[in-house]
């Protein structure tokens, strides 16, 4: 065979060994598409794109602070509710081939063909500052929130609201030791930078960031520092690379600038802590315009439209050098790692009050 035939041999090969995980996508199209009268756009549309693309878990973004997360409305909790509601009643059919993972037990040792959803919160605002609402969406199943969205909530300051230089509210602080407490993942994506360095002071467990890219690659106020990066390895943590071009380099959309991203927050974080976030918009139409705080010129990297065509991303990982053991790593398995460890309640030291590791205790020195 030649190059090209062994690099597709492998790359069907990774696709085929490895849980893969998606590590950020909004639920608007199930909003949309509901609304617009469709019996089950979840069954129709999206599990079999995450099947053409090879994707076996996936967080999904049922409620958050938007407008968008509550369709239309300021009623974030009820929607959020609602969301869940419909998303419950649309893995119940059968022929959807899809769950909801709950605990380590619903994650499969390899790929069996099942699409399992992670219900994640984009922001706090549908807790509406009581923690009851916290343990009632565990309890549903929510297993993954990030604390802030882009402008400031009740836990803390978004990344477009930085004049402040305020940290975690009360009430944040306390969502965060909840969320420990429980076995949910705290997702710092968005999170203004003093909030972010506060959770780390604050949290038992391992943080991730589900959908940024590096700060030194690209300066947008959404990508994260190589402190950072180093940050979220210190606690064992996960950085999901960001597919979007206003996140990789607006000027230069083609995969590979992914890949120079993927290669350094590699470099800075190690292997064990990087994977996929890519925050497609949905497929049936652009991300809502009042969510947009930049201008977005191209929705889309050259040749990686959707997560079906995500073997153009591995492609290009492997043409990049990265061996297939490592590949599997930044496709999911450092993902599901931490799953196990918060979700699964495999986390053994995160209990204790000594959890903040070296790293963190030098980088915080280091900046002060």
């Amino acid at each position: 065979m030649g190059q090209d035939a062994d690099i597709a041999a492998t790359v069907d090969r990774i696709h085929r060994e490895t849980s893969i995980v998606e590590g950020h996508r909004d639920c608007y199209e199930q909003i949309h598409r509901l609304n617009q009268g469709e019996e089950n756009p979840v069954r129709d549309r999206l599990v079999p794109r995450l099947r053409r693309g090879g994707v076996d878990i996936l967080f999904y973004a049922i409620g958050g602070d938007t407008i968008a997360h509550s369709n239309g409305t300021d009623r974030p909790l009820f929607a959020t509710l609602q969301n869940i509601d419909a998303l419950v009643r649309m893995l119940d059919d059968p022929g959807t081939g899809a769950g909801i993972v709950r605990d380590a037990a619903d994650l499969a040792a390899a790929p069996d063909g099942i699409v399992r959803f992670v219900l994640h919160l984009e922001g706090g605002r549908p807790l509406e500052g009581d923690l009851s609402s916290l343990r009632s969406l565990y309890r549903l199943g929510v297993r993954s929130a990030q604390l802030t969205w882009n402008v400031r909530n009740e836990l803390g300051d978004g990344a477009h609201e930085r004049r402040s230089g305020g940290g975690l509210s009360r009430f944040g602080v306390e969502v965060v030791e909840e969320m420990n407490r429980l076995g949910m993942l705290v997702d710092l994506s968005h999170i203004a930078e003093p909030g972010f360095w506060h959770a780390l002071e604050v949290a038992r467990a391992p943080l991730v960031v589900t959908h940024a890219n590096a700060r030194a690659v690209l300066d947008h106020p959404r990508n994260i520092s190589d402190e950072q990066l180093r940050a979220i390895a210190g606690v064992r943590g996960v950085v999901g690379a960001h597919c979007l071009p206003a996140y990789v380099d607006p000027d230069n959309t083609a995969v590979d600038r992914l890949v120079d991203h993927i290669a350094h927050m590699v470099e800075v974080a190690g292997i064990d802590h990087v994977g996929i976030g890519a925050d497609f918009p949905t497929s049936d139409g652009p991300r809502p315009a009042r969510e947009q705080r930049f201008p977005r010129d191209k929705e889309q990297l050259d040749g990686f439209p959707e997560i079906d065509e995500l073997r153009v991303l591995t492609t290009a990982l492997v043409r990049r050098g990265f061996a297939e053991v490592e590949i599997g790593k930044l496709l999911g398995g450092n993902f599901v790692r931490v799953l196990r460890e918060v979700v699964g309640g495999e986390n053994e030291s995160g209990k204790g009050a000594n959890f903040v590791s070296d790293t963190i205790l030098a980088t915080d020195t280091a900046r002060r």
